[in-house]
């Protein structure tokens, strides 16, 4: 089965943003650092408790915390987004339409691996060799390592059903490799 498609920088963008936010990595980055801030947090509370008169707990320590904590968490996680998207658009700038990445693509899947063809070049991956293959609503992915994929968009597909059966084709011949 093949599909050839235009990548474009929208589609990579989408690639690395998923990496970012969407894998189970970037979740558990995101999830340390509202611990960390939780934490930090807890001990500005807990601070003013400890004093001569030993550790004396008052409402306006955890009630502190539970104003501060989410306003933090807001704040970090519209930085955290922002900061992202500007390094993301800086970095897909440099990219030059026709150089491999930017451009038509052609995947094939074989019976032993996935081919993917561009202007200047052409890859081969054994199924063994493939890391994992996911799917969101708008493209399927090929990992051939943990941080590199294949990003097929499923516009390049006449239909959903093809798509879908180009997924499924690709999730059953990896699990058949294994």
């Amino acid at each position: 089965m093949e599909v050839e498609y235009e990548l474009t920088l929208d589609d990579l963008y989408a690639f690395q943003w998923r990496a970012v936010f969407a894998s189970p990595l970037g979740r558990r980055s995101t999830r340390k650092v509202y611990i960390l801030w939780f934490l930090a947090l807890l001990l500005f509370a807990i601070l003013p408790a400890i004093g001569p008169d030993g550790f004396v707990i008052s409402r306006v320590n955890f009630t502190f915390l539970i104003i501060a904590f989410p306003i933090v968490i807001v704040v970090q996680r519209y930085l955290e987004r922002w900061l992202m998207r500007r390094a993301l658009l800086r970095l897909l700038q440099q990219e030059k339409p026709g150089r491999g990445l930017l451009g038509r693509h052609r995947v094939v899947l074989t019976e032993s691996g996935v081919v993917e063809s561009t202007a200047v070049g052409e890859s081969r991956t054994l199924w063994v060799g493939v890391d994992r293959i996911e799917q969101d609503p708008q493209y399927i992915f090929i990992y051939t390592t943990p941080a590199a994929a294949h990003v097929i968009p499923k516009r390049a597909f006449r239909a959903v059903q093809e798509a879908e059966a180009f997924y499924q084709l690709s999730k059953s011949s990896k699990e058949a490799a294994i």
